[in-house]
């Protein structure tokens, strides 16, 4: 049976995206302009296909004769926050939120913090086996005067093993 690769890695990264950033709406897709709601985090499988191929394409398990190839997904995520948004942030360490980030200050913050939450997150082998990580540099961040958002956007790469 085909395994569901794709949606396991894509909702793998949205709920620990969740897990970790409390009070930040994630949104696997563009939500409806109505339905919006900032600070968010959007993700949005935008390439999916293969990676490499296996020599020769035949895999052996345990004497079980396979065809397999790695593929590739790319992912673009956006941070978006409005002139309205705010977060309340322990900038002590102590375990209790002390600064309140709003605007340009937040999305410094969750550019940051989103980062490592992508980059330090596991992916459960029995499950996927991803073979490759990356996370590109956050671009095109800045503020557009006529919406009011401030945003920036990145691309992260994974690659797994696909086995039929």
């Amino acid at each position: 049976m085909p395994e569901d690769h794709i949606n396991i890695i894509e909702r793998a990264i949205i709920d620990k995206l969740r897990t970790d950033h409390s009070g930040i709406r994630v949104y696997g897709q563009y939500p409806e302009g109505i339905d919006a709601e900032y600070p968010c985090i959007i993700m949005e499988l935008s390439s999916s296909g293969e990676f490499s191929r296996f020599m020769g394409q035949k895999v052996d398990f345990g004497g079980v004769n396979k065809t397999g190839e790695m593929v590739g997904l790319v992912f673009t995520i956006h941070i978006i926050v409005d002139k309205e948004s705010q977060k309340q942030i322990d900038t002590t360490g102590n375990g209790s939120p002390d600064t309140m980030f709003k605007q340009r200050r937040l999305l410094n913050y969750l550019l940051l913090n989103v980062a490592n939450t992508i980059t330090d997150m596991t992916f459960d082998a029995s499950k996927v086996e991803i073979v490759e990580r990356e996370l590109g540099n956050w671009v095109d961040i800045g503020y557009d005067p006529e919406l009011e958002l401030y945003g920036g956007s990145c691309v992260y790469t994974v690659v797994f093993k696909n086995y039929r």
